[in-house]
């Protein structure tokens, strides 16, 4: 998730000292910040050392340039305590963006790519709420888990066998995590080198917890919402959106960074992307990062009805284009944000991921319900966790994403607005999971696997957005490349008369 941003050599000549003298002084950081955007463009826009199409650089300059410049309000106002501000220079800063790619080294030498750069790691199924739609169907009645020592030794195991020191925590509620007199805060606190972001609903979030999140200064949480009160409520409960604002209040007091997270509908798309949601969320409350879900049909009651139009996916895209070019802040949409992260981050690419859930079920993404591994039998056995990368279904999907786009020269990328194989090629999903005998997660995946309705209106969605958005990939995206190519052949040819 963050080497293929490639902003490490921003930090590498300055000590943690140095960086935490320069964060608490404002003079000091608002020329730092200067500093830090133009080497980002300068990597980004003037070197682009991966070659990629030009509008997808510009992008991931601007999303950066705006998380750079939404920390530095932060600090300003003081919602980051020194406490956490160190912890994060030492966690974040020191172990995860410098040298990452000098601890891939081993395992780059040895299988001939990089490794993910981390997991998405579901602990616990319990949670206490029922949201209608749950992708992992969660509730309170859901006592699944990972031991703890399963999760230890996951954790070890990356940072052993990939150099990997972030990880991202999802659930059922992760802070109903208890396994052995242990809770995450346990964990937290033993990988103290490892910097975690973790998804929660936010209701648990009491002035103790974020007292305790500080202290910790690993930890970010972003906290999912639906909306404003009416639409988390309706989704979430009653009384819910009270306890997130609470959850808010508390974290800002105790100098905790935090995030949201959106899941986002057809029938609460507009809340989404309105400007009254950036100011409530970013400005008034004070979120310093966002991310957006959009629904996806699986889990409980699963439904190709929520699923956000074509038309709307289509509106989301020039919106979200919009906030992050006006708006000026970290907003990233894991389906229409694909020019972003150069595509899909599934199946253990380089610079992404795969999930582990309560289960020990290891599968490609956390949206992709069919598993091709046990961590619990490969723990048992003393294996690794690189054995999962191996599996057919993984490597399959590495590939597709090479042949996409991800190894592709600039002119030849193909549409990112649609980067997901689960979702917006589902075809190729289907025939993959065939393929390779990867098995279901839960009875709901089953039984959307043999769902021909349901498989038969995925893949028209996806045909149906590609139709949208191929005309602005076509102009936006893939014409300056060719019109440049022609330029420099032009140029050739004269020179060479």
């Amino acid at each position: 998730m963050f080497n293929f941003l490639r902003i490490e050599n921003l930090w590498k000549s300055f000590s943690a000292e140095v960086l935490d003298t320069f964060l608490k002084q404002d003079l000091v950081r608002k020329w730092a910040l200067k500093q830090g955007e133009k080497e980002l463009y300068r990597i980004f826009i003037v070197e682009n050392p991966d070659k990629r199409p030009k509008k997808v650089e510009e992008l991931r300059y601007r999303v950066m340039s705006n998380l750079l410049r939404t920390v530095d309000k932060a600090l300003s106002d003081g919602r980051i305590s020194p406490q956490v501000r160190k912890a994060v220079i030492k966690n974040f800063v020191e172990n995860v963006i410098i040298g990452e790619s000098d601890r891939q080294k081993p395992f780059r030498e040895k299988y001939g790519f990089d490794p993910p750069t981390f997991l998405t790691i579901s602990p616990t199924k319990h949670c206490n709420l029922h949201c209608k739609g749950c992708y992992a169907a969660s509730s309170a009645k859901d006592y699944e888990k990972l031991s703890y020592d399963v999760l230890k030794w996951i954790i070890e195991s990356k940072r052993k066998e990939w150099g990997s020191n972030f990880t991202v925590i999802s659930g059922g509620e992760p802070l109903m995590y208890e396994s052995d007199g242990h809770t995450l805060f346990d964990l937290f606190e033993e990988f103290n080198d490892t910097y975690f972001m973790m998804y929660t609903n936010g209701t648990l979030i009491t002035k103790e917890v974020a007292k305790r999140l500080a202290e910790l200064g690993n930890v970010t949480p972003a906290i999912s919402v639906e909306g404003f009160e009416k639409e988390t409520d309706e989704r979430r409960g009653k009384g819910v959106f009270k306890r997130i604002l609470k959850a808010f209040e508390n974290l800002r007091e105790a100098g905790v960074p935090f995030g949201i997270s959106a899941t986002a509908t057809r029938y609460n798309v507009d809340t989404l992307m309105s400007d009254k949601f950036v100011d409530f969320y970013f400005e008034k409350e004070g979120a310093i990062y966002g991310w957006i879900f959009q629904y996806m049909p699986i889990g409980r009651s699963f439904t190709l009805d929520l699923v956000v139009t074509p038309e709307q996916r289509l509106m989301m895209y020039k919106r979200e284009e919009y906030m992050i070019y006006n708006r000026n802040i970290f907003l990233v949409d894991f389906w229409n944000g694909g020019p972003i992260s150069v595509g899909c981050i599934s199946a253990g690419r380089s610079g992404g991921y795969f999930f582990i859930d309560w289960n020990g079920h290891a599968s490609p993404c956390v949206f992709f319900p069919y598993y091709v591994a046990d961590v619990n039998e490969i723990y048992k056995k003393g294996g690794t966790l690189t054995e999962i990368l191996m599996h057919p279904l993984l490597k399959s999907i590495r590939a597709w994403q090479n042949a996409y786009g991800y190894k592709r020269e600039a002119k030849d990328v193909k549409n990112y607005i649609v980067p997901c194989p689960i979702r917006d090629h589902y075809k190729f999903a289907y025939g993959v999971i065939c393929k390779t005998g990867a098995k279901p997660m839960d009875k709901n995946a089953e039984e959307a696997l043999n769902d021909e309705k349901y498989r038969e209106g995925l893949i028209k969605y996806g045909k149906d957005v590609a139709k949208l958005t191929d005309p602005i990939w076509k102009k936006d995206y893939i014409e300056p490349e060719i019109k440049e190519e022609e330029e420099k052949k032009g140029k050739s040819i004269k020179k060479g008369a």
